[in-house]
C-alpha cells in the first residue's frame, strides 16, 4: 500500500511540474530587421516558436549513440516582407521575417530554426529607429501589390 501511494504521489508531482513548463507554441517576439548597406535597423513584432519539448537521455551514454533531441520548431510558418527605409539605390530594401502560425516538437532544421550556438546577427537593434509588426491589424494600409510588403510604422508611403 505504501509503495503504491509513493509511486502515485511521485507521478502526480511530475505531472504538476510539467504543467508549469510552457509547452511548444507560438509566442510574441521582437526581432531586428536590417541590411548591411541600409542605414536603418528596425524592430519587428512577430511570432516565433518557443517552449518546452520532452527529451530523453540514455542511461548508458558511452555504449549507445545519443538520442536525437526534440526542439520547439515551426510546423506552419508564413513569411512577411518588410521594406527598410533609406536604402541606397541599387540595394534591395526588402527583408523577410518568419511568422509562426503553429509549432511542434521535432528535430532541429537549421534551414528554418535557430538551433543554438553562436549568433552571427543580433536579435535586436542597438539603436532602433523604427518599429514594424507582422500583424496586419497594426499595419498602415498599403497599396495593392502581388507580394504584400510591411511598411515600418510611421513611415510615409
Amino acid at each position: 500500500g505504501l509503495l503504491l501511494w509513493m509511486l502515485l504521489s511521485m507521478g502526480r508531482a511530475r505531472a504538476s511540474r510539467e504543467l508549469l513548463r510552457p509547452l511548444c507554441r507560438p509566442i510574441n517576439a521582437t526581432l531586428a530587421a536590417e541590411k548591411e548597406a541600409c542605414p536603418v535597423c528596425i524592430t519587428v513584432n512577430t511570432t516565433i516558436c518557443a517552449g518546452y519539448c520532452p527529451t530523453m537521455m540514455r542511461v548508458l551514454q558511452g555504449v549507445l549513440p545519443p538520442v536525437p533531441q526534440a526542439v520547439c520548431t515551426y510546423h506552419e510558418v508564413r513569411f512577411e516582407s518588410i521594406r527598410l527605409p533609406g536604402c541606397p539605390p541599387g540595394v534591395d530594401p526588402v527583408v523577410t521575417v518568419p511568422v509562426a502560425l503553429s509549432c511542434r516538437c521535432g528535430l532541429c532544421r537549421r534551414s528554418t530554426t535557430d538551433c543554438g550556438g553562436p549568433k552571427d546577427h543580433p536579435l535586436t537593434c542597438d539603436d532602433p529607429h523604427l518599429q514594424a509588426s507582422s500583424s496586419s491589424k497594426d499595419l498602415p494600409p498599403s497599396p495593392p501589390s502581388p507580394s504584400r510588403l510591411l511598411e515600418p510604422a510611421g513611415t510615409p508611403f
